[in-house]
């Protein structure tokens, strides 16, 4: 036995399937007529015979066994599938039973989809629902149809169906019915349904003037809504159509009455030929053509200047702004109040580089906002004459006294030599390399002050004219005073604050004349132009930032400057973009919208002072407080100064922050 035990496994041996001992069955079991509730069946005996035969209906034996070799079953029902079997019966008992598979036929339809109802429907759609329907074997879908024809078919758990791309404002009859296992169909379920029919277009939204003139009115509107493309707009005007169908947003009406109402109305029109039913209407009224009342101005005359004050003027909407007129040919427009480097200036202004002796016609224009000006209000101002005629060029003047020129006193005073004018002043070395924090800059050395030495001789018509011109002469300046001195040749006219070096010489050189020497010293020694040059910088919104440019003439390698700067702003910034200086507020600082608060910058002096209302502090205060710690001074150069003001809002606050800027061209 241990042969065969697991270490020795027993051969494996080939069996015979056993011998069938049971009768032979019938042969061709078949199908011979097929109902919804009966089948027959028939069938061959075996080769040997048999006494009978058993049916099966489902496992079930249907009565006693049968010599007949055919079989009809009945009371099935339809579209269900049996199992028939059939075996034969002999001496030696029974065989095996042969089966055949039968399904009797469906002709049952599913029952009508009932409840068909209108759900929802747009322009060009239309959705409905139903119940299901029922069957007696299986519903596996239903058919759409509109207006008799089908346009598709969907599953059996689908009782929701929206059809598409319709017509609209149009009925429509919908069909649906149910379709069963065996394709058997039900009768169809029919709706008149309507799609929405098509709105015209809305009236055109926001009907507005854009403007308004004494005898012409501009209009312009958005766009209207609808459910086609709107192509145009019809246009009317006091109920006259002046435009149809046309593509723009806009329309202008001109040739009006003033100060007359007019109706304008807009219609919409659509792609398929729609109009507004109810059209957008606005009431205009054309302007009065009122001008605004001349202002009453003054005239304060300096010897190459006038300032021009006036009183303010009032119109029926609103006067926008001034203009002065001098000659005919405007010489400063102005809001009404203009920022300055000396802070804000209401309605006065100083018209500069005029002729001496000469007689100019002067205008203050109030403009409305229609563009209308004030009534002519023109005075003739005269320019009183130099207390001197030019007998030679240049020109130096200091104070009231004049060389090269013969003064009111009938004097003739002759420069003879004129020393450290035009020459370039010392150089003064630095010792140090600087790094430009705190103004200071890098170089070899520096510019000194300047000496200038004017010698002369003076020839007067009288003895007594003579002692006067010494005595004149004399008091020109005093030697604690600054001064300055004119210089006037044929390109330009040129200055400098300077201090009396000394004493004044004057030396009898006859009867009439005597020889006469002055030394002045300038600290400063760039030779400056008469006139400033400015601009001015003005952000939008904040944050954000605004930039102004100033040309400079001269060959002064540093020009200094001054520098106004109004709120709201907080946390600003002032860039010289050309030497990429930045000068920055202390962190937090901030100016208020209040133009009476205000920082100026002297870039000359590097001093900082704030302004504020005299009711809060009667004079400027110093304002070094509101500027970061060791702030990045920095002069201008000969040629083009881009200065760039940016910050951060000040909350609350409203208004646009602005940067004036103010230098003079200056020469070595």
């Amino acid at each position: 036995m241990a042969r065969y035990g697991r270490a020795y496994p027993a051969p494996s041996r080939r069996i015979a399937a056993p011998l069938s001992t049971l009768p032979p069955p019938p042969v061709d079991v078949r199908v011979t007529a097929l109902a919804p509730n009966e089948v027959s069946i028939a069938w061959d005996p075996p080769e040997a015979g048999a006494l009978g035969f058993g049916i099966y209906l489902d496992g079930v034996k249907q009565g006693d066994d049968q010599t007949a070799t055919v079989a009809t079953l009945a009371g099935l029902v339809e579209g269900r599938t049996y199992l028939i079997e059939v075996d034969s019966l002999t001496d030696d008992g029974r065989s095996d039973r042969v089966p055949l598979v039968v399904t009797t036929p469906d002709v049952t339809a599913p029952t009508v989809p009932v409840g068909l109802r209108f759900v929802t429907a747009t322009r060009t759609s239309l959705t409905v629902a139903w119940e299901p329907s029922t069957d007696n074997v299986s519903v596996v879908g239903y058919s759409l149809y509109l207006d008799g024809q089908r346009v598709d078919n969907v599953s059996a758990d689908t009782l929701v169906y929206t059809y598409y791309q319709l017509a609209a404002g149009t009925s429509y009859l919908v069909t649906i019915d149910a379709l069963d296992l065996s394709g058997n169909r039900s009768a169809g379920a029919m709706l008149d349904v309507q799609t929405e029919r098509d709105h015209p277009p809305s009236a055109p939204p926001n009907l507005r003037a854009t403007t308004i003139t004494y005898t012409s009115i501009a209009v312009s509107w958005d766009e209207a809504a609808d459910e086609d493309p709107v192509t145009g707009y019809d246009v009317a005007i006091d109920g006259e159509l002046v435009a149809t169908n046309q593509p723009q947003r806009t329309a202008a009406f001109s040739g009006l009455v003033e100060n007359t109402e007019h109706t304008v109305r807009v219609w919409a029109v659509d792609a398929v030929g729609q109009r507004t039913s109810r059209p957008a209407e606005l009431v205009v009224r054309t302007l009065d053509d009122t001008p605004p009342t001349a202002p009453v101005f003054a005239v304060t005359v300096g010897e190459e200047a006038i300032t021009v004050a006036w009183e303010a003027s009032s119109d029926d909407f609103g006067v926008s702004g001034y203009r002065i007129d001098v000659d005919g040919e405007p010489a400063w427009s102005t809001p009404g109040v203009d920022y300055t480097v000396d802070g804000p200036v209401t309605r006065r202004h100083t018209v500069t580089s005029l002729a001496p002796g000469a007689n100019y016609r002067v205008r203050v224009v109030a403009l409305d906002a229609l563009g209308q000006e004030s009534a002519d209000n023109t005075v003739v101002v005269p320019m009183p004459p130099l207390p001197f005629l030019p007998i030679s060029s240049p020109v130096y003047r200091l104070g009231p006294w004049a060389g090269n020129a013969r003064d009111e006193f009938g004097v003739d005073w002759v420069v003879e030599d004129a020393s450290g004018w035009a020459s370039t002043p010392p150089v003064r070395p630095v010792s140090t390399v600087l790094g430009g924090v705190d103004g200071a800059w890098s170089g070899a050395g520096q510019y000194g002050s300047r000496v200038i030495t004017l010698e002369g001789v003076a020839v007067a018509p009288s003895q007594a004219a003579m002692l006067a011109a010494k005595q004149r002469l004399v008091g020109v300046l005093h030697p604690r005073d600054v001064g300055v001195l004119r210089v006037e040749d044929a390109l330009r006219t040129r200055r400098a604050r300077v201090r009396l070096v000394g004493d004044v010489e004057a030396v009898d050189r006859g009867p009439l004349a005597f020889s006469w020497s002055i030394t002045l010293q300038a600290s400063d020694p760039r030779r400056y132009a008469v006139h400033p040059v400015s601009a001015s910088a003005v952000v939008g919104s904040l944050p954000g930032q605004a930039s102004l440019a100033l040309s400079l003439s001269g060959t002064y390698p540093q020009i200094p400057a001054r520098l106004r700067l109004y709120g709201p702003i907080k946390d600003w910034t002032i860039t010289h973009e050309e030497s990429g200086t930045v000068m920055r507020a202390m962190t937090g600082a901030s100016l208020p919208p209040d133009p009476r608060y205000s920082l100026s910058f002297d870039l000359a002096t590097r001093q900082v002072l704030a302004h504020v209302p005299p009711d809060v502090w009667p004079v400027p205060r110093p304002g070094r407080s509101a500027v970061a710690h060791l702030p990045a001074w920095f002069m201008l150069l000969p040629g083009l100064n881009t200065l760039t003001l940016s910050g951060q809002p000040l909350a609350g606050a409203s208004g646009q922050p602005r940067l004036v800027v103010e230098a003079y061209d200056a020469w070595v």
